[in-house]
């Protein structure tokens, strides 16, 4: 059938044809309500899991009421956009014309943990060095997993002023701006390439925030999608530090309101400890 065409960078609404459906492991013509599924279509807004960001949910739905529940979208062979889940209405068929919607709101979460990837490696490597390239990550939308080369603990104090930094750059609230050029133009013009993408003929080149010279903070080379400002992102923070193998670290953290709610519950413990100890967070 081709590769699947891909409009989720512009919307996470549209229609298309179904070419293809799995169901239990077989090709079917049609699957009917309860069957679990994988369905190709000729094109859609749902991002299949790669570069560490995860897989798109939603909702398939048929002019016929066929209503279908979508709880992954994988990428196989680099090119095809599988759609995973679940039959809940009717029957879908090949040749339908199914309303694709992707789950917005988990979307937002996914995008705003994306796009501080890019926000925190160059934080990174301006606070502990050049050396320091990305290893791996996995961005859904409840946490962000980051792994960095570095051969030693990164300290409290060192964590403070990464998200001191990445923070600010979130407060600046700048447009993050997406151009295609071609990998050697990217590279030219200074864009890093992210661990794990595959790059084509033509990449996503992605700049945001705004640095002390006036240049762009952080240009990288990336497939992924982004939110529309880094102030949508709303707040950073690295919950856990540690060693993943040899000369590899991993950062957990958390954006948005998963931030905003770790933070309370460390108060709230802080709370708690002080009226236990019948003392003041100072004396603490």
């Amino acid at each position: 059938f081709g590769a699947t065409e891909f409009v989720g960078y512009s919307t996470t609404h549209a229609e298309g044809k179904v070419l293809q459906i799995v169901s239990n492991d077989d090709v079917v013509d049609e699957a009917k309500a309860g069957d679990d599924v994988a369905i190709l279509v000729n094109q859609t807004p749902f991002y299949g899991e790669s570069g560490g960001q995860v897989g798109d949910i939603g909702t398939f739905k048929t002019e016929q009421g066929a209503l279908v529940e979508i709880t992954d979208t994988e990428k196989k062979l680099g090119a095809l956009h599988v759609h995973l889940g679940k039959v809940i209405e009717g029957s879908i068929k090949n040749d339908d014309v199914v309303e694709m919607n992707v789950n917005v709101i988990n979307r937002d979460k996914i995008q705003a943990n994306h796009s501080v990837t890019h926000i925190l490696h160059a934080a990174l490597r301006n606070n502990l060095g050049d050396h320091l390239t990305q290893k791996g990550s996995l961005v859904a939308a409840d946490k962000m997993r980051f792994d960095i080369s570095h051969s030693k603990a990164v300290t409290a104090d060192e964590i403070k002023r990464v998200e001191d930094e990445v923070n600010g750059i979130i407060r600046q609230n700048t447009e993050v701006t997406t151009r295609l050029m071609t990998p050697d133009e990217a590279i030219e013009a200074g864009a890093m390439a992210l661990f794990g993408e595959k790059y084509g003929d033509e990449v996503r080149v992605v700049a945001m925030g705004e640095a002390v010279d006036g240049k762009d903070y952080s240009v990288e080379l990336c497939g992924g999608t982004h939110v529309r400002r880094t102030g949508d992102i709303g707040y950073f923070k690295i919950i856990s530090e540690g060693a993943v193998s040899s000369g590899v670290r991993r950062l957990e953290v958390l954006t948005g309101d998963a931030a905003c709610d770790y933070s309370a519950d460390q108060e709230a413990l802080l709370i708690d400890a002080l009226s236990t100890l019948k003392t003041t967070s100072s004396d603490l």
